[in-house]
């Protein structure tokens, strides 16, 4: 399949997804054009705040691949991925990110990250949630 191709299965597995309670977002990992595994947003449907499309597609692109690696496979998503799901991208080791829409027009639809994009530029002790060591 062509990137074309996959984008589309990230969006017809994002609107299946959405008819079954799930949020509007879906991500297939595929290795030289082949789909390893297709997942949509789970949060809802999971109550899992962790469980978007990308995030859920690694988790079983590891398992199904008995590794935690995935160097030589690209991801291509439904939207751009927010900061959770581009840092778990960059944790498997993924080759490339391709994605339909971007987070702008995710947040003209009621889907805004701008907030954890304003939050990681401050400075620690500025954030909303405090950390500390103990």
């Amino acid at each position: 399949m062509n990137t074309e191709e996959l984008l589309q299965q990230a969006i017809d597995i994002a609107i299946k997804g959405q008819k079954n309670g799930g949020g509007p977002f879906g991500a297939v990992i595929a290795k030289d054009g082949e789909p390893i595994v297709t997942c949509h947003n789970q949060v809802t449907n999971h109550n899992d705040p962790t469980a978007h499309a990308e995030v859920e597609a690694i988790r079983q692109a590891c398992q199904k691949l008995n590794t935690f690696d995935l160097s030589g496979y690209d991801i291509y998503c439904s939207c751009e991925p927010c900061p959770m799901c581009l840092a778990a991208i960059y944790w498997a080791r993924l080759g490339h990110i391709y994605y339909a829409c971007t987070k702008e027009d995710a947040k003209e639809h009621g889907f805004d990250d701008s907030f954890i994009y304003e939050q990681m530029a401050l400075d620690i002790n500025q954030r909303k949630i405090t950390q500390k060591t103990c």
